[in-house]
């Protein structure tokens, strides 16, 4: 790996992304380190610890030059049982992702519910990969950043399935939080979902996660799926668990990407 210490450098008060946040597709952020940036931002709006954040959708409205940006974020509704967060990206004063995040309170309840393991292999049992293929020669950036173990790749007839880990932080000196982490790699859910029938290539629009548990350790699993139309759009869908067991599940709304 290159010799960068975070996927952002902050600037006064504005963040500077790093060549590893960038996507393959030009002087871009990829979408995973703007998800990332939203959920940070989000979190920091309340020191409830009883708080939960079961829901988390980030609308990418446009496209994020690799310049400084800024993030902001406030409550939008405060509750004993229920919060409701927001948080924009801006660049060059102009907003160009936008987080919701649904903040639940947790309650012990009675009753026990079995673990659902991740139905393949965990991470320790399977080779280091890529996650798109070196040979397409695409530009370096946080797809080269992100560790991948397949079991399944993108030649999958059914299902997709792999473990990422995303081994660097978003800014110098801080560790990424357990919904950061998912944040940014449930945006690779698009890319390394099956191929199937209709080739795009598929850009995702968004991201919203269902949570009902923090994720713990240090790889993800994801078994994915696509489905698209012969109109151009479609849904990407993964079921998301740590080494423990399922954690929740992430969806994207999917598009033709017009190259050229």
């Amino acid at each position: 790996m290159r010799d960068i210490q975070a996927l952002f450098t902050p600037a006064g008060e504005q963040l500077v992304p790093s060549e590893a946040a960038c996507s393959p597709w030009g002087e871009l952020v990829g979408g995973g380190p703007v998800a990332g940036l939203l959920a940070r931002a989000v979190e920091l709006t309340s020191n409830d610890p009883d708080l939960f954040i079961a829901r988390l959708t980030v609308d990418l409205m446009r496209p994020v030059p690799a310049k400084p940006l800024s993030v902001t974020a406030e409550p939008l509704r405060t509750g004993k049982r229920l919060q409701v967060s927001e948080a924009t990206l801006t660049v060059d004063g102009k907003p160009s992702a936008r987080a919701t995040a649904q903040m639940l309170r947790r309650t012990e309840v009675d009753g026990t519910v079995p673990e659902v393991k991740a139905p393949f292999p965990g991470p320790a049992e399977l080779p280091d990969g890529h996650l798109l293929p070196p040979e397409l020669g695409l530009r370096w950036g946080v797809h080269d950043v992100v560790q991948v173990r397949w079991r399944e790749d993108q030649r999958a007839t059914s299902s997709s399935k792999a473990w990422m880990h995303m081994p660097m932080p978003l800014v110098p000196c801080e560790a990424l939080s357990p919904l950061a982490h998912v944040a940014i790699l449930v945006d690779c859910i698009s890319a390394a979902s099956p191929v199937g029938p209709i080739f795009g290539p598929w850009i995702n629009t968004d991201i919203t996660l269902y949570l009902h548990r923090p994720f713990e350790g240090e790889w993800l699993g994801m078994e994915i799926d696509r489905d698209v139309q012969p109109t151009g759009i479609g849904v990407a869908n993964a079921r998301l668990y740590d080494e423990r067991g399922l954690i929740g599940s992430a969806h994207e709304a999917v598009m033709v990407n017009q190259l050229g």
